[in-house]
């Protein structure tokens, strides 16, 4: 009997492996299991967008005009004369004279170019997008069913396992005047 659960140990160690077995350890047996490689690829896109605000200035011209007018001015019996009125800004020039009691009046609007500055008047937008290709491999098994041997086998893996049970158990039950004996003396 000593003999026969020996044998079952050492054909339980050695059984053949199954497609369960095999599917959840493909990696350490990938010399048994047929691997195709499937390779995929994978495009990621990165976008970068970038706001940049400048301040910006630009001219603006004026043209030159001149607007003139006379108007008489009333006064009983003389004729007035008065002294040259001139007034003067940035960007005008005005003169005013009464000659023979009529108002002499000019406006002289000079030619100038003025200068205009604004804050963060222009906007520039970069957008910059990276493509970056990822190929990644995936090893695909393809075990598709238990041959006839490996059906067998597991048969036979469960009938040795049933002997080594139902072995084990009569040793116990055969030699239990021993075992206890044994136990006793080794609890104090």
């Amino acid at each position: 009997m000593k003999n026969l659960i020996i044998i079952s140990i050492l054909l339980l160690s050695v059984s053949c492996l199954t497609v369960e077995r095999i599917e959840r350890n493909c990696d350490k047996f990938a010399t048994i299991c047929e691997v195709p490689v499937k390779v995929e690829t994978e495009i990621l896109t990165n976008t970068v967008t970038e706001i940049q605000y400048r301040d910006t200035s630009f001219y603006y011209p004026i043209p030159e005009r001149i607007v003139k007018e006379k108007k008489p001015v009333k006064v009983k019996g003389k004729k007035v004369n008065s002294e040259l009125s001139i007034l003067q800004v940035s960007y005008a020039i005005s003169y005013a004279q009464v000659i023979d009691s009529k108002l002499q009046h000019e406006l002289v609007q000079t030619d100038t170019l003025l200068l205009i500055e604004l804050e963060d008047a222009l906007k520039t937008i970069k957008i910059q997008e990276k493509q970056i290709k990822v190929l990644k491999e995936k090893y695909v098994v393809t075990v598709k069913e238990n041959t006839n041997f490996a059906k067998l086998a597991i048969k036979v893996f469960w009938g040795l396992l049933i002997v080594v049970i139902l072995g084990t158990g009569y040793l116990i039950l055969k030699n239990k005047v021993k075992i206890l004996g044994l136990f006793k003396k080794l609890v104090p």
